[in-house]
């Protein structure tokens, strides 16, 4: 079903070292699969236990994916060097600069893992060119249950300024809530501040590490 490790991991870093443009789309099989078994777990545990209990079970069900189809990643065979740690990432870098490699313990999802999965898939829909691709799953240095998500590596001249953002998101089509917090009729997008937002050398905005949800 999958392509091996080696193989993967190659292909990714040809893909996105050569295609950075809004019209590429990173949607990959792998992000479809993990969206459709978390939603399906929800469906099926539907109001036979608290809301807190889906990501128990989702967390399972995608254990179990990941073992059937031998989806561990190993950061050795990534050839990458760790960088910096938040609340929700273990961020890496590659060896050429040319990904970066966040191994995300789905802590800002909540009691759903389908929020995590809508968010990304939200993320590649406004935020083409600096998509996220996933490409298996692995254990982080806390021992927590991570997706392994690759990006592009950024050039940048700098961060972007509130207004530039502000600019960005309004050209989507999203309004203004407050400095950091847009919406439109189907998302909320927030920590939008200049730290996530990066000015890249070639002059486009890269919204590197936003949040986004569905309205509610």
């Amino acid at each position: 079903m999958f392509q091996t490790q080696n193989h993967k991991i190659y292909g990714i870093h040809q893909r996105i070292s050569q295609r950075m443009d809004r019209t590429h789309s990173p949607i990959n099989s792998l992000l479809e699969q993990a969206t459709h078994i978390v939603r399906r777990k929800k469906e099926t545990t539907g109001t036979l236990e608290p809301t807190e209990g889906y990501k128990r079970g989702q967390i399972k069900e995608l254990i179990e994916f990941a073992n059937a189809n031998n989806l561990w990643i190993s950061l050795t065979n990534l050839s990458v060097e760790f960088i910096s740690k938040g609340g929700e990432n273990e961020v890496y870098t590659g060896d050429k600069d040319d990904i970066v490699v966040k191994l995300n313990n789905f802590e800002y999802a909540g009691d759903d893992l389908e929020n995590f999965f809508i968010r990304i898939a939200a993320h590649n829909k406004f935020f083409g060119n600096v998509p996220y691709q996933m490409i298996g799953f692995a254990y982080n240095s806390q021992q927590e249950f991570c997706a392994v998500l690759v990006q592009p590596y950024i050039l940048a001249e700098r961060e972007a300024t509130e207004n530039e953002i502000a600019t960005y998101m309004q050209a989507l089509g999203f309004e203004m809530d407050y400095y950091d917090e847009y919406h439109n009729s189907d998302y909320e997008v927030f920590d939008a501040v200049p730290n996530n937002v990066l000015y890249g050398i070639d002059g486009d905005l890269y919204f590197i590490d936003t949040q986004i949800r569905l309205r509610s």
